[in-house]
């Protein structure tokens, strides 16, 4: 999906609690884009993703 925005992305999974709490996520799964958090606790749609990538 990226490639076809021309997007270069960098995708790390992160399961150590203390990690996931210090980034600020407080649900499950939830998504950082350049450091801020996204809406999390649920699996976003393809058309949501895609307007993070604009």
């Amino acid at each position: 999906m990226a490639d076809n925005q021309g997007v270069e992305i960098e995708i790390e999974k992160v399961e150590g609690l203390a990690a996931i709490v210090a980034a600020g996520v407080m649900s499950t799964p939830g998504v950082l884009i350049d450091g801020k958090v996204v809406p999390a606790g649920g699996l976003p749609s393809k058309y949501k993703i895609q307007s993070w990538l604009l």
